[in-house]
């Protein structure tokens, strides 16, 4: 589920909304003052690191003395 960011016209207020389906897209009222003037704003996308970098692998054991 989509999570939408929001900024009211009247009080400025930033808030977020969980959107299941395109009717409560139409039902957004601000949790602040209540008003239906409310624009969409666009979100700052989190950047998720995967993969096998050094930081993802577990620190290696030495074998022990050798000879």
């Amino acid at each position: 589920m989509p999570i939408y960011e929001y900024s009211c016209r009247h009080c400025q207020n930033a808030f977020e909304r969980i959107i299941v389906t395109k009717m409560d897209a139409g039902e957004i009222t601000c949790p602040s003052c209540q008003s239906r003037e409310v624009d969409r704003i666009m979100s700052r996308t989190a950047a998720v690191r995967g993969g096998g970098g050094a930081a993802a692998r577990p620190a290696r054991r030495p074998c022990g003395p050798v000879g």
